[in-house]
């Protein structure tokens, strides 16, 4: 039986209209009825204007075919840097024993702690961040797979850290988000990632089907009964590895086993994800947020000028 606080919060989360939707879209799991709902959604959104470029066409065909799509050539070396800098000296919160509180790997990191993440204002006040979300051949890709002007539902930077028994746990199992009727994530590792690190690992075409499409964790068995013992794929690479991905399919976060890895992950979406910020953070044009980028898309984390 929940407790009392669970169910406090389950009513106070179904008072703010992102979580009704939410909760909505999350009890359909035929996947032709998610996308005839995604499309008549998608057509009511404001037009992309933006640019086409190579890059932008060969994301989305992929996208479309295979799930992915290495984007890793529009993340600026400096831009890479400047957010690990950043945030390798902040301190960060285990999101599912917040009560331990704060610290700042990899020192002091409470036993048992495998993944941490840093305060959603602080990631929304990194600097470069939105010139990161915000590139146009990024966004070209996501409006085009998506049907309409994309929104910037949720910005994410966490580690993944080794831990002591090696278990997978939590979204280190495989498992398919269920965010929006229609979604496209950016993950970008921040570190250098190799086997030993923690690579996201990804079924590819697995986003096209509903096989196993009950919301759990599954193991890999599981997965791999479904898709083929040789159906993963893992991503490894310097820092500044980026790729566009579907999560509807089935993926996971490889527990570390050696290093740390540190990845920012944003969720493009077509109507609203409940994990962003309530209210806007900041404004277009002032306290470090460029004058050049697109209130609707923007729209969750940003006020207009």
């Amino acid at each position: 039986m929940p407790s009392l606080k669970s169910l406090k919060t389950h009513l106070l989360n179904l008072a703010d209209a992102r979580y009704r939707r939410f909760y909505l879209q999350r009890r359909v799991q035929s996947l032709a009825a998610r996308e005839s709902r995604a499309d008549a959604i998608a057509a009511r959104l404001p037009r992309f204007e933006g640019r086409k470029s190579a890059l932008a066409d060969r994301a989305v065909a992929e996208l479309k075919s295979q799930g992915y799509a290495m984007v890793s050539e529009a993340i600026s070396p400096a831009a890479v840097k400047s957010l690990h800098d950043f945030f390798c000296v902040q301190a960060v919160v285990d999101p599912y024993r917040p009560e331990l509180g704060s610290f700042v790997p990899p020192d002091n990191v409470p036993k048992g702690t495998h993944v941490a993440y840093f305060p959603g204002n602080l990631v929304a006040r990194a600097p470069g961040i939105y010139d990161i979300v915000n590139h146009p051949d990024i966004l070209s890709a996501v409006a085009r797979t998506l049907g309409g002007k994309p929104t910037i539902g949720y910005m994410a930077i966490w580690w993944s850290l080794p831990a002591q028994d090696g278990k997978a746990l939590q979204a280190e199992n495989y498992h398919r988000d269920v965010d929006d009727w229609r979604f496209v994530k950016l993950f970008t590792y921040l570190t250098d990632v190799d086997e030993t690190s923690g690579p996201h690992v990804y079924v590819p075409g697995s986003h096209n089907t509903d096989k196993l499409a009950t919301i759990r964790r599954y193991d890999e068995q599981e997965v791999f009964a479904a898709f083929g013992p040789d159906c993963e794929k893992r991503f490894t690479g310097p820092a500044g590895t980026a790729f566009l991905e579907n999560t509807y399919g089935f993926h996971r976060g490889y527990p570390p086993k050696s290093r740390p890895r540190l990845a920012l992950g944003v969720t493009y979406c077509i109507e609203s994800v409940p994990y962003g910020p309530k209210h806007p953070v900041g404004t277009i044009g002032r306290d470090g947020v460029p004058a050049h980028i697109d209130p609707f898309i923007n729209r969750v984390y940003c006020n207009p000028r």
